[in-house]
């Protein structure tokens, strides 16, 4: 990672600032009225689908998460196995 000198350093920043005041974005706060006036509003059902459906994945994804755990499980258990005939055979020779 390259260091910045501070002159580098507030270059950018002053650049950054320019770039900011361009477009239109002076940095202060402006009345949450008038903010308020230009968002529009939205009711909570428009959103019901999108939620619903999101929630409706995530049981999914549950469903999903608990079958491979199990798959893993069998997996762990059968390289358990394994090992254990891989080192009997070993100590037998």
């Amino acid at each position: 990672m390259k260091k910045l000198s501070a002159k580098a350093l507030r270059k950018l920043v002053l650049e950054e600032l320019s770039k900011l005041n361009e477009a239109g974005m002076s940095g202060e706060l402006e009345d949450t009225e008038k903010v308020a006036k230009d968002v529009e509003e939205k009711d909570a059902s428009e959103y019901a689908d999108s939620l619903e459906q999101n929630i409706d994945f995530m049981k999914a994804l549950k469903i999903q998460e608990k079958r491979l755990y199990k798959k893993m499980l069998r997996l762990q258990e059968a390289k358990k196995k394994l090992r254990s005939k891989i080192l009997k055979g070993i100590d037998k020779r």
